[in-house]
């Protein structure tokens, strides 16, 4: 994982944010390309390649990579080449007089961690949506507890980088196999294949991704697979069964089984709870 050395962003500790404002916003060029000034905080896990400024501070955006917006008087400002979509959470400002703080990086790379962030925006998301708009509700305040969460996990992961690692060709053998893992997540794969992609045995990559992800390889593929159905029952109008082919689950009965297992309810219910008619009271904000 790779995180930014300065600047960074302190948020109180005790202090859970007020979302204002979440979902996954097209960013569509040339329009995108321009620069923002909120007055909320935004949090972004971008699914583009481009370059963003954020305080006259120039970082370059990879798929999955997360940036942290100040707001108020600190401008953002992006340049794509090309349209995709973002991860975004905006939320209020903490209080004049914080007490104790932590510190967050404004751009940080998570690696195959990715995948463990975009649940957490689901999580809050979802919250969100399911308050109505209303910040103060129960699930407002569950989403407010979810993004403390997620801004402290945040927090640790950044911690990570600060102690010397060993082991680099490991670090490049797991990074090969994150990336195998995205182009893979259409078609059903082994875990054998994947392992022989980055040549180590499927034992040995089985044990170091559990002892340095904290999840065994089957699970993170599946996490990813039903994070990608997630998306296209939300933003598409694809059959259960066609979203099921796309995520590589092509059996519908075992997609619908998986589905339930990781968000829940059935696809159908995620679907309609996440329709807009069942969502009324989300501020569609102008994109940042």
């Amino acid at each position: 994982m790779k995180t930014l050395t300065s600047p960074s962003f302190a948020w109180p500790l005790r202090h859970f944010p007020v979302c204002q404002n979440t979902g996954i916003f097209p960013m569509t060029v040339p329009g995108c390309n321009r620069t923002y000034l909120h007055p909320t905080i935004a949090l972004h896990l971008h699914d583009y390649t481009g370059t963003i400024w954020i305080g006259g501070h120039c970082y370059r955006l990879e798929p999955g990579d997360i940036t942290l917006s100040p707001g108020g008087t600190v401008a953002s400002r992006y340049e794509l080449k090309s349209s995709g979509s973002h991860f975004c959470i905006h939320f209020d400002a903490p209080p004049p007089r914080p007490g104790t703080v932590f510190r967050l990086p404004l751009h940080m790379r998570l690696g195959p961690q990715t995948t463990a962030a975009r649940e957490r925006f689901w999580h809050t998301i979802d919250y969100m949506r399911w308050s109505g708009g209303d910040a103060h509700s129960p699930a407002g305040c569950a989403a407010s507890a979810s993004l403390h969460e997620f801004l402290l996990w945040l927090h640790l992961q950044s911690r990570r980088d600060a102690t010397p690692r060993r082991g680099t060709l490991v670090e490049e053998a797991l990074a090969k196999l994150g990336k195998a893992i995205e182009t893979s997540l259409s078609k059903p794969v082994l875990i054998a294949e994947l392992a022989a992609g980055v040549g180590l045995s499927t034992d040995y990559v089985a044990r170091l991704f559990a002892k340095r992800y904290g999840m065994t390889l089957q699970r993170y593929l599946l996490l990813r697979r039903i994070e990608l159905a997630r998306h296209l029952l939300v933003s598409s109008d694809l059959a259960v069964s066609e979203i099921g082919r796309q995520v590589g689950i092509p059996d519908p009965q075992y997609f619908n089984k998986q589905f339930r297992r990781m968000a829940g309810q059935s696809p159908l219910a995620y679907r309609f709870r996440q329709s807009p008619k069942s969502s009324r009271g989300i501020k569609k904000a102008p994109i940042q």
